[in-house]
């Protein structure tokens, strides 16, 4: 079972994997990472973007790392998992008509931002019912039996290596699937997401999952529930839910208190001891071509460690 590792309030250095060290060099006297430059980035930027200065945010001293994702003209990013230099990022296609906005798994070397393989669309079948297509990709997660990718409708198993589908589930009303994380005890969890009222997490046991027959997940089945801040768009476990509120022009992180945080933000993980990585829209030519959104990279890799001292957010949500 992967498991997140808690938060420790330590300096940024020693958690770079195998060595590595943040794009801006030394650190500066409060030990800190950022902020970002543009060239700091890692991959090739992508060549929608009309400016090659990256936007501020609040916090953003504590951004250690970014790496742009060329995946396509319209790829909207929304979940992420992370194992070691490897990220999974699901997502929709901005580009398509609404209701042909399938869902898309990219799994990217974080050092280069180079994509290694990619699942598109995602279909399957939920038992022997006729084949579907999943929409919107709002949220992934990673343990033993695979990626667990989310949707409005549905949850779907997918092998993470070979990026096929193994099994898909629909979700019954009131279950939606907006977000996911997965806590200490490896129960896999499924927000709902709504723009005006407190979300929800639903808390669901993998390994019953994968062992019932059934076809259909139902509230019923859930071992709890967790109430989650209004306008949630994605989540983690440190020791507690960590909830990142955001639209595109700004981010905030709920759950260590209320901190500014990426705009965009959406999925997120953690890696290693004190080590998130973040995913935003804001970056994306979906939102860049209406105007007026931040240019930050699609994926943001942030010291956690002094959280708990960040500033407030700049925005209301």
């Amino acid at each position: 079972m992967l498991l997140v590792v808690s938060v420790l309030v330590t300096g940024c250095r020693g958690d770079e994997p195998d060595g590595e060290r943040s794009p801006q060099g030394s650190p500066d006297v409060r030990g800190s990472c950022g902020p970002l430059a543009f060239e700091d980035v890692r991959g090739r930027p992508p060549q929608h973007l009309a400016t090659d200065e990256l936007a501020r945010f609040p916090n953003d001293r504590d951004a250690c790392a970014g790496v742009w994702l060329r995946t396509g003209r319209g790829f909207v990013p929304q979940g992420l998992a992370v194992e070691g230099r490897t990220a999974w990022v699901s997502g929709f296609d901005g580009n398509a008509r609404v209701g042909y906005r399938f869902c898309r798994i990219e799994r990217i070397d974080l050092r280069t931002g180079r994509r290694l393989d990619t699942l598109d669309p995602v279909t399957g079948q939920v038992g022997d019912r006729p084949p579907v297509g999943c929409h919107h990709g709002g949220g992934l997660v990673r343990d033993e039996h695979g990626l667990w990718l989310v949707e409005t409708g549905r949850l779907w198993l997918i092998d993470p290596d070979a990026l096929e589908v193994e099994r898909a589930w629909a979700l019954a009303s009131p279950l939606r699937g907006s977000f996911a994380l997965h806590d200490d005890d490896g129960r896999l969890g499924i927000g709902r997401w709504h723009p005006h009222r407190r979300a929800q997490v639903d808390w669901f046991d993998t390994d019953e999952l994968i062992g019932s027959s059934a076809l259909d997940i139902t509230e019923a089945m859930s071992t709890g529930h967790t109430v989650a801040p209004r306008a949630t768009q994605g989540a983690v476990w440190a020791e507690r839910p960590w909830f990142a509120q955001s639209v595109t022009r700004c981010g905030v992180l709920s759950g260590p208190g209320r901190r500014g945080f990426v705009p965009g933000a959406e999925g997120m993980a953690l890696v290693g001891k004190r080590s998130m990585w973040v995913v935003s829209e804001a970056g994306t030519r979906h939102y860049q071509d209406l105007g007026g959104r931040p240019v930050v990279p699609q994926l943001i890799r942030m010291d956690v460690s002094r959280v708990r001292s960040w500033s407030g957010p700049d925005c209301e949500l």
